[in-house]
């Protein structure tokens, strides 16, 4: 898997987390009530995989939410490991997805 406090450190965002598809907690890099954010992102992420099979638009890879005050950028791996790196700083967007995707790529 990936390090996370170098995914944090190198990205600017201010917290991280790695978790199971179906949001089991494995790690958290300053975030508060981190097995909750775990089990939210991981049901969003089992959602959009569903909907993707569904509309028979391939496989999960990435899902993004912004809001008014800041972003989460969210990854899948193949063996159904997950990512997530939250931010408030919507300006840095742009970094995060290309850091996802360079890791996930790998």
């Amino acid at each position: 898997m990936v390090d996370l406090n170098t995914l944090v450190e190198e990205t600017g965002a201010e917290s991280g987390i790695t978790f199971n598809i179906d949001g089991v907690l494995l790690e958290s890099v300053n975030l508060e009530y981190d097995g909750n954010v775990a089990a939210m992102i991981g049901m969003i992420l089992k959602m959009c995989l569903e909907m993707s099979e569904d509309v028979n638009n391939g496989d999960l890879k990435q899902v993004m939410i912004k809001n008014n005050d800041g972003i989460v950028v969210a990854n899948k791996s193949e063996d159904d490991n997950c990512v997530a790196l939250l931010s408030k700083d919507i300006s840095k967007m742009g970094l995060l997805l290309r850091k996802m995707d360079t890791v996930f790529s790998n």
